[in-house]
């Protein structure tokens, strides 16, 4: 972890001993204990840099305009990679609020008028997150995205997602029309995945040994599971070469079929997470 201290973040503290902390810069959640006996959720790889215009390898990117490459612009879009303002933290600390509108550097990379709100809200067992989308422009717009969340887990080869068959599936560096349904009862991963499921359901598990985890989502309409295995993790700077055994991306995203708002229409999406 580099350059941590010099970037705004918030650190919530419940009384319930719920803690998350969310860096200004992308609206980020890179932290969340429920409590000290089930200890860290997130991920985040510990050669992340925290500087400004680069996004943090871990906890809950937020993907926006478009998911990945799925568009004209930049990979997973510029909100992740943005300072967000912080509009609200309540009385108890269950709940922050953070605000992104538009601004000449977003219209350069996306030309129209927006305000993006992500809630972050902790209950004594869950962390949920809301992105609300507003058209505040005086055109139409498209739009796709994800809540990009890196999950903890003990050995990633040994975590079991449920709650995926039957969900038809397409894996990255395929073309896209090769796509094929699920038949199995639990994911496994052996090795490196890059998944998409599209038209997902709503309700995921992921046993990792330690807890069980109960993956909501709502307005989202697809899943992505990620892992870049040895080789993957190697071509990545921010992440130590071993360090892709312990995470797991199960992302509540939309893809290939991107939301259209018109003017003055909002959009909301969200995943939540019970343990």
């Amino acid at each position: 972890m580099t350059d941590g201290d010099v970037m705004k973040k918030t650190e919530l503290i419940t009384p319930f001993g719920a803690k998350a902390t969310i860096y200004h810069q992308g609206a980020h959640v890179t932290s969340w204990i429920p409590s000290e006996a089930l200890g860290e959720q997130l991920f985040v790889a510990e050669q992340s840099h925290y500087k400004e215009g680069v996004a943090i390898r871990g906890g809950v990117p937020v993907c926006f305009p478009q998911f990945a490459a799925f568009g004209a612009g930049v990979k997973h879009g510029f909100a992740r990679n943005t300072e967000w303002a912080l509009r609200e933290v309540n009385a108890d600390q269950t709940l922050a609020v953070f605000e992104l509108t538009d601004t000449d550097q977003t219209r350069t990379l996306w030309p129209h008028a927006f305000k993006l709100t992500l809630r972050v809200a902790l209950t004594p067992d869950a962390l949920s997150l809301s992105l609300q989308v507003d058209n505040t422009g005086k055109s139409a717009f498209e739009f796709s995205g994800a809540l990009h969340t890196y999950f903890a887990t003990t050995d990633f080869q040994q975590a079991k997602v449920t709650g995926l068959k039957q969900a038809k599936y397409w894996d990255n560096g395929t073309d896209l029309s090769e796509k094929h349904i699920d038949d199995q009862a639990t994911l496994q991963l052996a090795g490196a995945l890059d998944r998409v499921y599209f038209d997902a359901a709503d309700k995921l598990e992921l046993m990792d040994g330690k807890a069980t985890k109960q993956i909501t989502k709502q307005g989202f309409t697809d899943v992505v599971v990620w892992n870049p295995g040895p080789e993957g993790a190697k071509g990545l700077k921010d992440m130590g070469d071993e360090e892709y055994r312990n995470m797991l991306c199960i992302e509540a995203a939309i893809v290939d079929k991107p939301i259209t708002l018109s003017v003055g229409e909002s959009w909301e999406g969200v995943q939540a997470i019970h343990v």
